[in-house]
């Protein structure tokens, strides 16, 4: 849509944050007659997928197993070594001893099913980064699913404890707490491409050893209705979203995961090999710059970019912020904030003020 011309990324051409919407498609009267057909089925299989959520008294259920599959897989970006090689690596890295602060998990950010699968999985701690202060704090699985598509804080509110990165992990590892999960991001996205991390890996090094690296990467295959979730204020919302993913008859969730020994906390890591990448559209061998002065998180970015196959763009939190403002404002007339509070949902007044200075 050319009115949202202005939060495509220059380079990739690639609009991150709109909800994707299936393109138009010639049809002949049998498919609009399945198609009528599908309409009158849809909200049934929807409604009794939602009822056996209930049923079982978990929302995880349905979502890991219900509405369609997940398939998880290893990646190795090394050429001559198989996927089953890679995944044996794997297994014989988990055998090592704890890193002295512990183990982080950092994955894009599309949807609160990200949310779920993550918590049926690993059982993590969850954390909100805060872009403008560069600290996280802990947060609950429901409170991670409800910041997933809502306007983003970029500073925390009055009263609310955060940290920088490297603390909160020294002090989860001596509390004896999960693997951390960082949404380095800061905001979810359409996952048709990957937003511009915060740099909260600034004071790490390369290779990072004190910490175990698990470099995760989310992709979705749909029929129409896309599973992502990058517009949404308060639980209403979200409800109204998650049932018209299971009233779909086909959804796939792909993980794939990095191979241990090809992780930034490997100690044979270097990080000229974790910048070097072959994205599409750019030579082979190309060597891409350090971001925002964190060059960690530049090679986690890169890394992610190469097991997912997705795009990098220039785009981040802030200019989801400032897409949220336009996209609520044109579509309701009211902001972003405003809907966010009318909704129950989240938005901190550092945002607000952050969205008007930039208006």
């Amino acid at each position: 849509m050319e009115k949202f011309s202005r939060w495509r990324d220059a380079g990739t051409g690639i609009q991150p944050f709109l909800p994707p919407v299936p393109a138009r498609q010639s049809t002949s009267a049998l498919e609009s007659l399945i198609s009528a057909l599908s309409m009158v089925i849809k909200p049934v299989l929807g409604l009794a997928k939602l009822l056996v959520a209930a049923v079982v008294s978990t929302v995880m259920f349905i979502f890991v197993d219900g509405i369609g599959s997940i398939l998880t897989e290893t990646v190795t970006l090394r050429r001559g070594r198989s996927a089953g090689a890679a995944a044996s690596s794997s297994k014989k890295a988990s055998g090592k001893k704890a890193m002295p602060w512990g183990q982080i998990i950092v994955s894009n950010w599309t949807s609160y099913i990200d949310v779920l699968y993550l918590a049926f999985r690993y059982d993590p701690v969850f954390t909100q980064i805060y872009p403008d202060t560069l600290t996280v704090r802990e947060v609950s699985m429901w409170k991670a699913m409800e910041l997933s598509g809502s306007y983003p804080e970029l500073a925390p509110p009055q009263g609310v404890q955060t940290y920088p990165l490297i603390d909160f992990l020294k002090d989860s590892q001596q509390k004896g707490k999960g693997p951390i999960v960082i949404f380095a991001e800061g905001t979810t996205s359409n996952n048709r491409a990957l937003l511009k991390f915060v740099p909260l890996f600034r004071k790490c090094q390369i290779p990072e050893t004190n910490v175990d690296i698990n470099i995760l990467a989310f992709k979705y295959d749909y029929q129409k209705f896309c599973p992502t979730f990058t517009v949404g204020f308060g639980r209403k919302s979200q409800i109204g979203h998650m049932f018209r993913t299971c009233a779909q008859f086909y959804n796939q969730l792909t993980v794939r995961a990095l191979a241990a020994e090809e992780r930034p906390s490997n100690s044979n890591f270097s990080a000229l090999s974790g910048l070097a990448s072959t994205p599409i559209g750019l030579a082979t061998g190309v060597v891409e710059s350090v971001v925002d002065g964190d060059a960690l998180g530049s090679v986690i970015l890169n890394l992610m970019g190469q097991i997912s196959r997705l795009r990098k763009t220039g785009l981040g939190v802030r200019d989801k912020a400032d897409f949220l403002d336009f996209y609520v404002q044109r579509n309701s007339g009211v902001s972003a904030t405003a809907a966010t509070k009318k909704s129950g949902g989240v938005a901190s007044r550092a945002s607000a003020s952050s969205a008007k200075k930039r208006a």
